[in-house]
């Protein structure tokens, strides 16, 4: 009897281990993330088709909705419960993701639905809606921690706001002159910031910013585009040569969501066709 009932005990352990283990790493043993990388195969996966000639940066633009073009993955998105300030319901709770390379530049395309934009700089400049890709700078070694890495496990991070789209900048509600002339003084080259990380609070701007992209909101959906070489001569950025593993990180303004208040997905393979 005592045997049977340790035996009932063991399993259910051994089950819900397997079940956190699932749920925190998207997969254990033959199926981690390593495997997947090494191997190309796994579940959890974004195949990043080739294509031939220029890739639009216009979200809107027919190419976008091609399905030659485009195989596109449902990606969930969990609460950030890791660090404080700790954000346990989301709004934004999946987004779809595709991608495309033609052996010198990779976009990727991510979509998802928003009841509202919120870009109003007048307001408050941080709680803006944002999206963010996370990817180790060295993909061969052990994958860092979901929260922007480690001193030892630095990661390459393309941070999207909408508040740096300029065309989204409606300038007529900007009462204050020199806040105006400010704004539109430091209206960036790119929507999209190229940023290190070792760790949670460690966020630096790179020195070279060799990401672009662009972002339109329609229908409640945003559609957001970011763009780069797949390879470049800065140590700071991932170098796409092969599989990768990458995360998601979205933000909702209209929801007071910025920092670690965020959705965020784990880690999930980047498969180059």
């Amino acid at each position: 009897m005592t045997t049977n009932k340790y035996i009932k005990i063991s399993s259910f352990s051994i089950a819900l281990s397997l079940l956190i283990c699932f749920m925190l790493f998207s997969g254990c043993g033959s199926n981690s993330m390593e495997f997947c990388i090494e191997s190309g195969e796994c579940d959890l996966a974004v195949d990043v088709v080739k294509v031939a000639g220029e890739i639009p940066m216009n979200p809107d633009n027919s190419f976008w909705e091609n399905p030659d073009h485009l195989k596109t993955q449902l990606i969930e998105l969990g609460p950030q419960m890791i660090t404080n300030p700790k954000w346990p319901d989301p709004s934004i709770k999946s987004v779809k993701i595709s991608g495309v390379h033609n052996e010198i530049e990779i976009a990727l395309l991510l979509e998802w639905d928003d009841p509202g934009m919120e870009n109003t700089i007048e307001v408050s400049a941080t709680h803006t809606d944002q999206a963010a890709l996370m990817f180790p700078l060295s993909p061969g070694k052990e994958l860092p921690a979901i929260t922007m890495g480690s001193e030892n496990e630095i990661v390459n991070i393309w941070q999207w706001r909408a508040i740096w789209e300029p065309y989204l900048i409606d300038k007529s509600k900007i009462n204050n002159r020199a806040r105006r002339e400010n704004l539109l003084g430091s209206i960036r080259r790119s929507p999209v910031e190229d940023l290190t990380a070792a760790g949670y609070s460690t966020l630096t701007t790179q020195d070279e910013q060799n990401v672009s992209g662009r972002g339109t909101w329609k229908n409640k959906t945003w559609r957001v585009i970011f763009k780069r070489s797949l390879l470049n001569s800065d140590n700071a950025d991932i170098q796409l040569k092969n599989s990768t593993a990458m995360a998601i990180a979205i933000w909702n303004g209209g929801n007071r969501e910025r920092n670690g208040q965020k959705g965020i997905s784990n880690w999930i393979l980047l498969r180059l066709e």
